[in-house]
């Protein structure tokens, strides 16, 4: 039982290094701080191109990087301020992640849709959308520049390329999801409505094969998060002291992250509602966080269940990818019996 537990707690034994934590401080959170201080509300632009730049950067490259998240920032711009256009780039970016998918880029593409979801909310002003443009433009180029400057660029585990079954449902799972989820996040959950479909998103980033675990722990660690936060509502008044928490909670995520997910979650959740307290009601913030991540793992869930049931009946190979990476075993589409020798010319041409 206790072996079990300590299973699904702790993910590895390493812990990511303090200069990979310094680097997306550098990348993320200083632009950010400074763009909010000079430019208001318009400057939250910033993390949500500044994030996925970096952790694409870091898993793809810096020219995937910049590619995926300019799409999404031109995409968040065109959806700003209305529920018709965020519902249709929703779909259109699940199609481009379907592409992503068949092409080894399921988790860069991912990141970015999963920021992307901020823009369907009443964050940012719909009148200021050239600022933000520029804003996230800027923020893409900066991040990615960092990365690569501090000598993290394509430093993480790639992504396999998948079948052409597996990437068609999975775009498909996604692309329903999507829509739905921001249709009902604008409908029902007020103002923070974006976390339904941000939380839709984040539940779908490559391992496949641990949706349902990773809904569970990314579900513990938003309770317990969410826990963390009201308590410090209650005893910390000071606006000061809930920035610095916020600001605190940020590396102390990132560098537990490689170890506990549900360690990340739950401190990544404290800094969110610690920053977002500044201007709205952290018990309403809190609540809504739990119910809204409630409903988004219970619909990947459903969608994942429908999404496994169909490609064990169309390709069961298929399924092999959908398991976390072995080390010793490759199972990418090129390494599967009758699959087409990769030629270099392939490689060369991002095939």
């Amino acid at each position: 039982m206790l072996q079990a537990l300590g299973r699904f707690l702790i993910d590895g034994e390493r812990q990511m290094p303090w200069h990979a934590v310094l680097t997306t401080m550098l990348a993320v959170v200083v632009p950010v701080i400074a763009a909010v201080a000079i430019f208001g509300s318009p400057g939250a632009a910033v993390f949500i191109a500044a994030m996925p730049a970096h952790l694409a950067a870091k898993q793809s490259g810096i020219y995937a990087a910049t590619g995926v998240t300019l799409m999404t920032s031109m995409g968040g711009v065109l959806a700003l301020g209305s529920l018709v256009l965020s519902l249709q780039v929703a779909a259109i970016l699940s199609v481009i992640t379907a592409i992503g998918f068949r092409h080894g880029l399921a988790t860069p593409c991912l990141r970015a849709l999963f920021t992307w979801t901020v823009f369907t909310g009443p964050v940012l002003p719909e009148d200021q959308k050239a600022l933000i443009l520029a804003l996230s433009i800027a923020a893409i180029f900066w991040s990615v520049g960092v990365t690569w400057a501090m000598g993290h660029a394509a430093d993480a585990a790639q992504d396999d390329a998948s079948s052409p079954e597996y990437s068609l449902l999975f775009g498909a799972a996604l692309g329903v999801g999507l829509v739905l989820s921001v249709w009902v996040g604008n409908t029902f959950f007020g103002a923070h409505g974006f976390w339904f479909p941000l939380t839709f998103a984040v539940l779908w980033i490559p391992p496949f094969g641990e949706l349902f675990s990773r809904t569970a722990k990314r579900s513990l660690g938003t309770v317990a998060g969410v826990a963390v936060a009201l308590g410090l509502a209650f005893v910390v008044e000071e606006v000061v002291l809930r920035a610095a928490i916020a600001i605190l909670a940020l590396p102390l995520a990132f560098r537990i992250l490689p170890r506990s997910s549900v360690a990340f979650v739950t401190l990544l959740t404290v800094a969110v509602i610690e920053a977002l307290s500044l201007v709205s009601d952290v018990e309403r913030l809190a609540f809504e966080r739990v119910y809204s991540m409630a409903a988004a793992a219970l619909m990947a869930v459903v969608l994942g269940v429908i999404a496994l049931w169909i490609l064990r009946r169309i390709d069961p190979e298929a399924i092999e990818t959908l398991k976390s990476p072995d080390p010793e075993a490759d199972h990418s589409v090129a390494a599967r019996p009758g699959a087409p020798e990769r030629t270099e010319r392939d490689a060369l041409a991002g095939r």
